[in-house]
């Protein structure tokens, strides 16, 4: 299956940006981590705002520190708070991703936005390292929980991944239990798999790149006939492993990630973007992980059903 490591955004002021890199330290060794001074974080040309919207589109998750930064006067009272791009980008990602993938990571004694009362968050000590990796285990904890879970996002991999669950492997996998025997050359064929191919990458038209793939592994092309309907399929047939058959797709229905990507940069240009290539990347691993999580439900589409990278 596909996978790559989430992408974690970690952002500050720059009077925590030493916590920032605490931060990273620890995240670096199971994610893909990048900090908010670090390159290819902002485009020239852009407003900070368009920025931090274009980049809340490439993070899986954003991590931010809350240093005790400004003292202002709150109800007639000196409190410590965080400078307020911090809690902007915050809120920007919160927008984005969604409260199960954005953190903020907040130093003992800073005051917060009313807003965000009632939210467990972490809290650290600036000269205590010990309070900071305790805060990054829960925080590490909670990614490495949600990575693996198919959450609705921007992009629609994950209806995607549902619907051709629903609409193509299910009813293949029920009813190729009694399907009828295929036969090539007299050889028949009754013990069927299913592969299910993962394109590398969305480049051009994924129906050619799927028969560009069948066509290259000398796959054949026949129906299988069951109870219920016939399946067209691509049909890799060894005589000598007889009577098994390995049935090939490549999910044509991922076609539509990279017409949203395009909508949503509005693209009017022709080639990809390291981001974009970044975004179709973690789109088809997350069609992967709810697909398999569909399949991981049904012990008769576990058996059958495999999710392969291209070859």
């Amino acid at each position: 299956m596909l996978t790559h490591s989430p992408k974690i955004f970690i952002g500050s002021s720059t009077a925590g940006y030493s916590i920032a890199e605490k931060l990273k330290a620890h995240f670096s060794k199971d994610f893909d981590c990048l900090l908010w001074k670090e390159s290819g974080v902002w485009e020239a040309g852009k407003s900070t705002f368009d920025n931090l919207l274009r980049i809340a589109n490439y993070f899986d998750f954003g991590l931010f520190v809350a240093t005790s930064d400004d003292l202002t006067v709150t109800n007639d009272r000196l409190v410590l708070e965080p400078r307020d791009n911090v809690i902007l980008e915050m809120s920007l990602f919160l927008g984005a991703l969604g409260r199960h993938k954005s953190f903020l990571l907040v130093e003992e004694g800073v005051k917060l936005p009313t807003d965000f009362d009632g939210i467990y968050m972490p809290s650290f000590v600036r000269k205590d390292d010990d309070t900071i990796k305790r805060a990054c285990g829960e925080f590490i904890n909670k990614i490495t929980e949600h990575f693996h879970l198919g959450h609705l996002s921007l992009y629609p991999t994950t209806a995607l991944a549902l619907g051709y669950y629903k609409n193509f492997v299910a009813g293949l996998v029920e009813s190729v239990r009694s399907a009828d025997t295929l036969e090539f050359g007299g050889i028949p064929y009754n013990n069927f798999e299913l592969n299910v191919v993962l394109p590398s990458n969305l480049k051009g038209n994924i129906r050619d790149k799927a028969a560009h793939f069948y066509h290259r592994h000398r796959l054949q092309e026949n129906s299988m006939k069951t109870k219920y309907r016939s399946y067209p399929a691509w049909f890799q047939l060894d005589q000598t492993a007889a009577p098994n058959a390995i049935m090939y797709d490549m999910p044509s229905t991922l076609s539509a990630v990279s017409d949203a990507i395009q909508m949503v940069f509005e693209k009017g240009y022709q080639g990809r973007t390291k981001i974009e290539e970044v975004i179709e990347e973690r789109e088809i691993g997350n069609f992967a992980r709810v697909l398999q999580m569909q399949i991981d439900e049904n012990p008769f589409a576990t058996d059958m059903v495999r999710i392969i990278e291209e070859f």
